[in-house]
């Protein structure tokens, strides 16, 4: 049952993310609300980063979820609203992966290559709580999106004949994720766990552990722990518990 979701549309924007938290809150926690842009001219990614798209063949879109804050945590809800958003894409007819904790894969040529990646974000007023869930999608082929510019290898998730209609799959998508922040709220990750892991992109693969200072560690990634953290295998042979946040991955090969 996907819950009722206000969706909104704009030509252009600096970022959706950006809006849904700068606006007032309320006396009451107020309905999930979705914003989608068909131009941003700031759209972010984790830890700073600059999200690119091409407007004609990606989706920007966030989505706002408040409720009353009551002391449970929100680790781990990358994960959950994850899955959500590719079982989405799944059914229709994407072949999306999950790399911890917040990006969606698909195979390129040349290996594993970004399609999409999510930003949570979370501001509190008083007893309120505003989580933003902001994702930006590449559904086609597009020019001017290379690895060069991105960083990482660029992937899409439809040929550009099989591309769904953007606004309707953005409130498919702003309803399966608006569904998953409430659910995660309530059960935490444990009900997504299987699935996520099912998805994981980078199950036993060779990785490096990027820090804030450029410095790299190599590992093996060895799945995650039932709060959402990743399990990455050191050369001495002993495990190291990343948290969301903390360091960067990067699979090798």
């Amino acid at each position: 049952m996907i819950d009722p979701v206000r969706f909104e549309r704009i030509p252009r924007i600096d970022s959706t993310s950006s809006e849904l938290m700068r606006r007032p809150f309320a006396q009451a926690p107020q309905p999930a609300c979705a914003l989608m842009a068909d131009l941003q001219d700031a759209g972010r990614g984790r830890n700073g980063r600059v999200w690119l798209g091409d407007p004609a063949r990606a989706l920007a879109l966030s989505v706002s979820v408040e409720r009353e804050v009551d002391g449970t945590t929100l680790l781990g809800l990358p994960l959950a609203v994850g899955v959500a958003i590719a079982d989405v894409l799944v059914a229709h007819g994407a072949r999306v992966r999950l790399k911890w904790p917040n990006d969606l894969l698909v195979d390129g040529a040349d290996g594993p290559a970004k399609a999409g990646g999510i930003l949570v974000e979370v501001r509190q007023q008083g007893p309120l709580q505003r989580v933003v869930v902001g994702f930006g999608l590449n559904l086609a082929p597009a020019d001017g999106l290379d690895a060069a510019r991105v960083g990482q290898p660029v992937g899409t998730l439809f040929p550009v004949d099989a591309q769904p209609g953007r606004v309707p799959l953005a409130r498919e998508l702003a309803g399966a994720v608006a569904t998953a922040v409430g659910a995660f709220a309530r059960d935490g990750l444990r009900p997504w766990l299987a699935r996520w892991r099912a998805l994981d992109a980078l199950a036993d693969a060779p990785v490096d552990l990027i820090r804030g200072d450029g410095s790299r560690e190599p590992g093996i990634a060895r799945g995650i722990e039932n709060d959402g953290a990743l399990r990455v295998e050191r050369a001495d042979g002993t495990i190291a518990r990343i948290a969301s946040g903390e360091v960067s991955v990067r699979r090798r090969g």
